[in-house]
Formats: structure tokens, sequence, C-alpha cells
């Protein structure tokens, strides 16, 4: 098998357009598989994406070179990001075929973790708690069974919530 796959590669790289149909047509079956119906898909030097609509909301999956590096992951070309996507995508129907998950619940997923969207509104407060060394400082002789000291915050929990009410209050001018 891996001397089949190594073939594979190198008579790819002597034909990128037959390289090109392949992952195509794989990308559509996988498509069909997830029973999506409307579908986009496009790649250049760098990128890819593939951009499709399910229950009436639009979902956009896109790669690049760039975030391969990030990985660690070396890519030739957007054509490569697309058969990474689509590979994933695969990927994802075998979660779904083993009964682990339904699509539904994934794409429910993504479309929550989707950049660019607002958290909800009881997570948009930031608190800011000040802490406050306790004097005691860990040195290089310390035991290694003994911890150091935890720091300890500067204002107790009551003064942080009294604070926090006094800002809500209106303030008069």
């Amino acid at each position: 098998m891996f001397r089949n796959h190594t073939i594979k590669n190198v008579l790819f790289k002597w034909m990128p357009y037959k390289e090109q149909s392949v992952c195509e047509r794989k990308l559509e079956k996988v498509i069909k598989r997830l029973k999506i119906e409307d579908f986009t898909f496009n790649w250049d030097r760098n990128s890819c994406f593939i951009k499709f609509s399910y229950q009436g909301e639009v979902y956009k999956l896109e790669h690049s070179i760039d975030k391969a590096k990030e990985r660690g992951i070396i890519l030739r070309n957007g054509l490569d990001c697309l058969n990474e996507l689509t590979q994933s995508l695969e990927d994802l129907c075998v979660i779904i075929d083993r009964g682990i998950y339904d699509f539904d619940t994934w794409i429910f997923g993504m479309k929550q973790s989707s950049p660019g969207q607002e958290m909800p509104a009881e997570f948009q407060e930031e608190f800011h708690i000040k802490y406050k060394s306790s004097g005691k400082q860990a040195s290089s002789e310390q035991d290694a069974n003994e911890e150091p000291f935890p720091f300890q915050p500067e204002t107790s929990l009551r003064d942080f919530e009294e604070e926090l009410q006094a800002m809500k209050r209106p303030q008069l001018k």
C-alpha cells in the first residue's frame, strides 16, 4: 500500500491537472455524504475555501499555507490546502457514520465558534483583580518538597462586590 501511495504522488507531480480533478471528485463525494446540496469552492496559490449552506445558514471553511506552516505542516499550494480540507470533511463523515456525532451537532459547534461573533452579554464584562505578594519569596535554597506561598488578593471578594455594585449605581453630577 505504501508503494502504491508513493507511485500516486509521483504521478500527481507529473500530471497536476489529474490531481485537481481527483481532489474535486473526492470533495463532491464528501459533500454528498454530508447531504449538502449547495456549495462552492476555490483555491489559489496560497489558500483555499469551501463555502456551503446548510439549513439556511452559510458556512465557510478556509485553509492556507500559512496556517499549515504555523502547525509545522508543509503544503505546496492551495490545492494541497483543498486536499487537507477535503480529508478533514472525510474524517467528519467517518465520525458521523460511526454514530459518535451527527452533522447537526458539529455544524452547531462550528456556528458557535465562528470568528467575529460576539460573546454573550454575561461574559462581556471584564473583571480585574489585583494581586500582591505576601512578602515571602521562593529562594533557590528552598526545599524541593516545600511549595511557594500562594499570592493573596489585594481586595476581598466582598470589597470587590461592593465596588461592582457602586459602579452599577447611577452617578449624580
